[in-house]
């Protein structure tokens, strides 16, 4: 399996964001936190997870990708 490349983390409020060199797919990434059990001990645990992804394809990611991550973070 292909090793994924990534762009830089675009920062938002509550998400951020990052571009999927690989899958040419745009990806918010939300933290959730989550109860695990930890050497037996219950305790919140705040993990990244990938909410969306959006198709844009590479050539128009690197022309502007203030304006991807914008238009995606409306929706």
């Amino acid at each position: 399996m292909e090793e994924a490349i990534y762009s830089k983390i675009y920062p938002r409020t509550t998400r951020d964001y990052r571009y999927n060199y690989t899958t040419q797919k745009l990806e918010r990434i939300e933290k959730r936190v989550r109860l695990k059990e930890i050497k037996g001990i219950t305790c919140p645990v705040v993990e990244s997870e990938i909410t969306a992804e959006f198709d844009i394809r590479h050539q128009l990611w690197d022309k502007t990708p203030e304006y991807w991550v914008q238009l995606c973070d409306s929706k």
